[in-house]
């Protein structure tokens, strides 16, 4: 319990120190590489630079799992991602009913806690099913990079819907959730989120997303992990 503790107490100061350099970013103005106005209306989104920054992190406890044994297991897993996005079809219009954009999620760290491992012997070999061995728990820490983001806002006002998708992959320290999968594992999220407007240029999100990893079959095993994720972030619009 103790190092849960410690470990949530270190998340929350990775987020607070990305949202502190976001906010510096932001403050700075940094100006867009646009060559004029029409540009900002085309979603090409090489031509210009994010519109909105922003920093979230997200927990799971207690996510189900199961490995080639069989044995179901038991994971937290806890995430930080620094944001960037663009707006598609001409900005983010409040005054609209549905806005679009796209976006790219960092992911400094990412942990999966409890993942088995098996002590080799006569009867447990690499590449066998190992039936009722006990595993050796270990906790695995990642960065990633989910390059493929949408999402699409719906509602007027200052407190808005948001559905968003996304992929991209995660490397972690040791092969996950089996001594036989692979430390490179993609990733897919989907889910709504509360967006309401806080201040001028300041957003707050609360969101719950479905999250997967699995190494698409590139190991030689690939059980997948799937966990419901409470988010809660920041965004920052220039």
């Amino acid at each position: 319990m103790r190092r849960r503790i410690s470990l949530s107490l270190y998340i929350a100061a990775v987020a607070a120190l990305l949202a502190g350099s976001a906010g510096a970013a932001l403050a700075q103005g940094a100006p867009s590489t646009a060559v004029d106005s029409g540009a900002n209306d085309l979603p090409l989104l090489p031509l210009r630079g994010p519109g909105t920054y922003g920093v979230w992190i997200a927990a799971a406890r207690h996510s189900g799992y199961r490995t080639r044994t069989g044995v179901l297991g038991h994971r937290d897993f806890y995430l930080a991602n620094v944001r960037l996005a663009w707006a598609l079809g001409g900005g983010d219009d409040p005054s609209r009913p549905v806005n679009g954009s796209y976006f790219i999620d960092i992911v400094p760290m990412a942990v999966s806690t409890s993942m088995p491992e098996y002590l080799w012997n006569s009867r447990c070999q690499p590449g066998t099913l190992c039936p009722g061995a006990k595993p050796i728990l270990h906790d695995a820490y990642a960065i990633g990079l989910a390059p493929l983001g949408w999402a699409l806002t719906l509602g007027r006002g200052p407190a808005r819907l948001t559905i968003e998708a996304s992929g991209g992959g995660l490397w972690f320290s040791r092969r996950v959730p089996d001594p036989e999968a692979t430390r490179f594992n993609f990733t897919a999220s989907a889910g709504p989120t509360m967006e309401v407007r806080i201040r001028s240029g300041e957003i707050l999100r609360i969101g719950y997303l479905w999250h997967h990893t699995s190494n698409g079959g590139t190991g030689r095993v690939n059980p997948g992990l799937n966990s419901g994720i409470l988010s809660f972030g920041m965004l920052w619009r220039r």
